[in-house]
């Protein structure tokens, strides 16, 4: 029995966005013209959550006695087990993750792997010249992300060069208690507060209410919905005239209803698409094989 070429997935880095990715390349197929199980392109989704420390984490602590490990190395680690089972277009579900302190660490550990035919499609720059392509005439782009996102400047350069100023919210360098930001998220809510970039990293990753937790799932995440869509329309009154959902976990809470009027672009579908492209581009209509699927003993 052989192993077909397939899509690998470097999951974990926000394991209730993995299922919604396999939606979208499944989805994105289909539009396609996919119409049975077997015409379905193999996916192979290592979610090892635990190998990878938070990446906003590493970035602002890095250098420092209390940084964790590069979540580069075990994200270069955990591809070459999906090369090894048969992946040979790549992709990671986690904007930040894309920041270049990360991602170059990522990109070197395996270089003999893009030697061989490896490719690792790039979230951030396949999402910026969607950006480019999908609105030609918008200058200015919002940013909705992680703090990591945000002070790694992942999108700024990438925009820059396609013409585009990004937007971004204030940013509080001092760290807000668990009570500060529980009281900034009420006044958020009620109207009373202009959200900052360290609301809308909260709303993310907050451990007693953010996306992250979990906490309010069932429900549509109505909390850090509500901080979100108070961010976006700050952003679009700051002079954004399009949105990037710059975290693989807000598309969860946010959508266009919450924000009507102003396009949202969502890296993951970006992502989904290119990653799909990709495989098609190289291995489609063949399935070709990856290596020989070992038998297993009766």
């Amino acid at each position: 029995m052989s192993i077909p070429v397939s899509i690998g997935i470097i999951g974990g880095m926000g394991p209730w966005v993995d299922p919604l990715l396999l939606e979208k390349l499944l989805a994105y197929q289909g539009s396609l013209g996919m119409r049975r199980d077997q015409e379905a392109i193999p996916v192979l989704l290592a979610q090892m959550a635990p190998l990878f420390a938070d990446r906003t984490i590493y970035l602002t602590r890095k250098g420092r006695q209390d940084a964790p490990e590069n979540p580069g190395l075990a994200a270069a680690r955990v591809c070459r087990l999906l090369v090894a089972a048969g992946a040979r277009v790549v992709g990671i579900p986690c904007n930040t993750f894309h920041a270049p302190d990360i991602f170059g660490v990522f990109q070197r550990a395996i270089a003999p792997l893009i030697e061989e035919g490896v490719e690792v499609v790039h979230m951030v720059r396949v999402t910026c010249q969607e950006i480019a392509d999908r609105f030609p005439d918008v200058r200015r782009v919002g940013l909705l992300s992680t703090t990591g996102t945000y002070q790694s400047g992942v999108y700024a350069e990438p925009l820059k060069e396609a013409g585009k100023e990004l937007v971004t919210l204030p940013w509080g360098e001092r760290e807000f208690s668990a009570r500060e930001q529980s009281a900034r998220r009420e006044a958020i809510v009620a109207g009373e507060l202009e959200p900052w970039q360290n609301d809308v990293h909260a709303a993310i990753a907050n451990p007693e209410w953010g996306i992250k937790s979990g906490l309010g799932a069932q429900q549509g995440y109505p909390t850090p919905r509500a901080v979100l869509r108070a961010a976006g329309q700050r952003l679009r009154a700051l002079g954004a005239e399009v949105l990037v959902l710059a975290c693989t976990e807000i598309p969860l809470a946010l959508g266009p209803a919450d924000l009507p009027g102003v396009p949202l672009v969502d890296p993951l579908e970006v992502l989904a698409r290119a990653l799909v492209d990709a495989w098609r581009r190289r291995f489609s209509p063949a399935w070709p094989v990856a290596r020989e699927l070992p038998v297993l003993p009766a």
